[in-house]
């Protein structure tokens, strides 16, 4: 089968992809100036997407699904703060752990379906009763979720550079050490984790939306990646995201065909090249004292 002869109306879900991304990486760089470990979010978006898919089943109503699945996300944040300032692991490995937790049982809820959310057949949340139900349009024009990204991600970004709360949580996560009168390091670092947690939880909505034969898993490291190649720029970030997302956009295109592997594995390693060629200046080694501490000058 010839390139030319695939159905490419599969990358009409570009927007979804790259959306979702642009909400990961606003939750890793939350996670990570919340002084945790972007790794983390995996755990986040596979909570959110366990509380959508069960909530769903059990209330039939979109809505109700969303938010027992950003309760999800948010308790996986609260426990994963609480256990992380309890036994003090080292951050990266501690989250990439505790994510272990909920990325397994929503593979075995996988294997236990099928589910209503995953089975319908237009994905619930869509805005019906439009000139364009029924066409290929319906689910990225008339998606709500879709439509609340931009909104998120603004606020992601608000919240951390032109608040008073991001500023203390860009410090205390900057610097461990950092005593403020009045202020509790572990409140604020706690507080950025559940917000972080909630940035992803529309993220896991539309990969639900996106791929409901196989909710995909490991996305959200495609996202970090991007942050870290942006030196922690979330505008950089979301374009470098661009990339990925048309990968991943285009893979439906060339199921059953000779490409489809070549495709998977394209997006994680365009984030490696991303890694290499990109993320130098980022990991250097410190310098001075004060690159030991903060992230804008790594």
């Amino acid at each position: 089968m010839s390139l030319e002869s695939l159905d490419w109306t599969a990358i009409l879900r570009f927007p979804l992809e790259w959306a979702a991304l642009a909400l990961f990486a606003a939750a890793c760089i939350t996670w990570e100036r919340a002084g945790a470990s972007g790794l983390g979010v995996e755990g986040c978006a596979a909570a959110a997407a366990i509380g959508l898919v069960l909530g769903y089943e059990w209330t039939g109503s979109y809505p109700l699904a969303v938010l027992i699945g950003a309760g999800g996300a948010v308790a996986f944040a609260a426990i994963s703060g609480i256990l992380l300032q309890l036994l003090r692991p080292d951050h990266a490995v501690g989250t990439f752990c505790l994510s272990l937790v909920p990325i397994c049982g929503l593979g075995l809820l996988m294997r236990a379906g099928p589910y209503q959310l995953l089975q319908a057949a237009t994905p619930p949340g869509i805005v019906r009763g439009t000139v364009l139900e029924g066409t290929a349009s319906e689910e990225l024009l008339m998606n709500p979720v879709l439509w609340s990204a931009p909104v998120v991600v603004a606020l992601a970004a608000w919240t951390l550079w032109q608040t008073p709360f991001g500023l203390r949580l860009r410090a205390f996560g900057e610097a461990p050490s950092l005593r403020l009168p009045g202020a509790r390091a572990g409140a604020y670092r706690f507080t950025g984790l559940v917000l972080g947690a909630l940035w992803a939880v529309p993220g896991a909505a539309l990969l639900l939306s996106a791929h409901r034969a196989s909710p995909p898993m490991g996305v959200t490291y495609l996202a970090l990646a991007c942050v870290i190649a942006s030196r922690w720029s979330l505008a950089l970030s979301i374009l470098l995201a661009a990339g990925p997302a048309l990968l991943r956009a285009a893979r439906p295109a060339v199921e059953g065909t000779g490409y489809e592997l070549g495709l998977e594995t394209a997006p994680y390693l365009l984030a490696l090249l991303y890694l290499m060629l990109l993320s130098r200046r980022a990991l250097r080694m410190p310098e001075t004292a004060r690159t030991r501490v903060d992230p804008d000058v790594l």
